[in-house]
């Protein structure tokens, strides 16, 4: 009778726990951490409308609905007003990525919820779209001028699309002769696989990735950088202004959501990272670069995992998670005062065992003075980062390239030049190891650039990290230009 009670008791436990709830039946409404603004800005920097939905234009709104689980999480998504098959896939794939709920509550008891939900899409229809080649085409006069008047046609650039709207093959450039369009020049589309360094997500240090991009040899970039990862899930996202001038910067989780994403002017620059849970975690506003992440961020807002503010309009005090790498990751727990958007007072960095890394002081924004903790060994520093630099400087880094590059005699009398790139890292000792070619010109010359940058091994003075000695890979550009 006992056991047959048990048994009765929970089966009865587990319909209750398994029971969803309409709104108007709870005590205590589900709803998104930090409030529905945060998940409005969340599903805004998440979702990619589909090219194909895009072509002609889209703008309305997909209806979801699914349950808020007790753990904060959503499920058994259900469309109940849609625009299109593509928009509402996407609209689920969103949905699904954001684990950020307050759960409801009924009794003092977690319970299951229904949720109705809705996302916008609005995108005008793509101008210069060519649906019969699948590809945008854009028509210039003969000052290279963009126009749209058939009568002023004298070139045309073509970027060929794949059905995600993403370029899949050269650019290709065309100019108007005797009526009909004839090829003068390319921009060649690269297509390259690699290993892609994960941040942020313990456990995983890379993974297997592709990376699509488009550049002449002046690297002037005509379409964005895109990584993915082999099973299409975006990766990374650069945009350019124009020749190494950066506009946009995003970078995602292995699940495909946003992880960080940086915009930037001539004169500012705004961070806005997210917590793998889609709650959004800082908004930094920094009117100029800085080579220290906060020290500029004169407008700043933090938020804890679950959806609570701690920092805001530059004042509070902010935990924070990151991670360090000693041969392995290690998650390090920081936290301490911002005070008018910069670091102030006192700052504690503890590993996941609370092991004190660092201790920090610092005024406004400025170090004045720091110590870290290694192996049992105490490191004093007053610059919590030292980037690796040649001895002496750039100055002398280029009048050693100068002097010791030999121009290579077939590439000079055939009026070759170009710039070679080449990654090496600078290791704690300042020698140099794992050199790599990244962009050549042509073999002879590629030789001699990397045999000139062997030549620099131990003429660098490495990097630091908190008064530690570190790793640091370096890209230079070795030019080769005939006078």
């Amino acid at each position: 009778m006992k056991r047959l009670l048990l048994i009765l008791t929970l089966i009865s436990y587990q319909a209750v726990s398994q029971m969803v709830y309409q709104p108007s039946d709870v005590d205590t409404q589900a709803m998104p951490a930090g409030g529905a603004g945060l998940l409005n800005q969340f599903i805004a920097s998440n979702v990619q409308i589909p090219f194909r939905s895009s072509v002609k234009g889209v703008d309305g709104k997909v209806f979801v609905k699914g349950v808020v689980e007790r753990n904060g999480t959503m499920s058994g998504f259900e469309i109940i007003k849609g625009i299109d098959s593509l928009c509402d896939k996407e609209a689920i794939r969103v949905m699904s990525l954001y684990k950020a709920w307050k759960p409801a509550v009924l009794k003092n008891e977690k319970v299951r919820q229904t949720v109705v939900y809705h996302l916008s899409f609005k995108s005008p229809a793509l101008t210069n779209f060519d649906s019969s080649s699948w590809s945008f085409i854009h028509y210039y006069n003969d000052k290279y001028v963009v126009v749209t008047d058939p009568g002023q046609y004298r070139y045309r650039s073509i970027i060929p699309l794949d059905e995600k709207g993403i370029v899949k093959s050269d650019i290709l450039y065309e100019e108007l002769k005797a009526g009909k369009w004839k090829q003068i020049s390319s921009i060649p589309f690269k297509r390259k696989e690699l290993w892609y360094n994960v941040h942020g997500e313990i456990g995983v240090d890379s993974v297997r990735a592709y990376q699509l991009s488009a550049e002449d040899n002046y690297e002037t970039n005509y379409v964005p950088y895109l990584t993915f990862q082999m099973d299409g899930k975006l990766l990374s996202y650069i945009e350019y202004f124009s020749l190494g001038k950066m506009a946009i910067k995003k970078s995602y989780y292995l699940s495909g959501m946003l992880k960080e994403m940086e915009t930037f002017s001539d004169s500012s620059s705004i961070n806005v990272t997210y917590y793998d849970n889609g709650q959004l975690r800082s908004v930094i506003e920094n009117p100029k670069r800085s080579p220290e992440y906060f020290k500029d961020g004169k407008t700043f807002s933090a938020w804890d995992y679950d959806g609570t503010q701690k920092v805001k309009n530059g004042n509070g005090w902010w935990k924070y998670t990151s991670t360090v790498t000693e041969g392995s990751k290690k998650i390090l727990v920081e936290e301490g005062e911002f005070t008018s958007g910069s670091k102030n007072g006192k700052w504690i960095g503890k590993l996941a065992d609370n092991t004190v890394y660092y201790t920090e002081i610092y005024n406004a924004g400025k170090l004045l003075e720091g110590a870290s903790f290694v192996n049992g060994e105490k490191i004093t520093y007053q610059n919590k980062a030292l980037q690796a630099q040649f001895k002496g400087g750039v100055t002398e880094l280029y009048r050693f390239l100068g002097t010791n590059i030999i121009y290579p005699p077939d590439a000079a009398k055939m009026g070759i030049s170009g710039r070679v790139f080449i990654s090496f890292v600078v290791c704690e000792d300042g020698s140099l190891c794992d050199y790599k070619l990244e962009k050549g010109v042509r073999d002879d010359i590629d030789r001699e650039a990397l045999r000139v940058v062997k030549r620099m091994s131990g003429k660098w003075q490495p990097g630091e990290i908190r008064g530690q000695k570190v790793r640091v890979k370096y890209n230079l550009p070795v030019n080769f230009a005939l006078q």
